[in-house]
């Protein structure tokens, strides 16, 4: 298994195929089930020679960008709100502090703070 093929298992026929030149949020659409409280999101990272990921900005649904401006703090948590687990980065944009999650299955999330219609 090398760098670049990390989710891509053959021997597995139970998954869905997706398109492998679709954008991450289509997806995001095509294979996961939402909780109203979760938003998907792009997320621009940069990652350290020692393997570390550090998210910089993140763009919402509608396409607006968002830069980081700290990393407040990193752990491993579930999301009570939105469902789902993984590795939380608490970072401030504009301002304010958001809850960035990254899960295992490589999709970025935030929570929502009123549940989509």
């Amino acid at each position: 298994m090398g760098v670049y093929d990390y989710h891509h298992d053959s021997g597995r026929s139970d998954r869905p195929e997706v398109r492998s030149d679709a954008p991450l949020s289509e997806h995001a659409q095509e294979t996961l089930t939402v909780s109203p409280y979760k938003a998907y999101v792009e997320v621009v990272a940069d990652f350290s020679s020692d393997g570390r990921m550090k998210p910089l900005r993140l763009v919402w649904e509608d396409g607006r960008k968002y830069d980081i401006d700290q990393i407040l703090r990193v752990d491993r948590c579930a999301s009570l709100k939105a469902g789902g687990a993984g590795i939380r980065y608490v970072c401030r944009i504009l301002g304010q502090r958001v809850e960035l999650f990254y899960e295992e299955n490589g999709f970025w999330f935030v929570n929502r703070k009123t549940p989509r219609a």
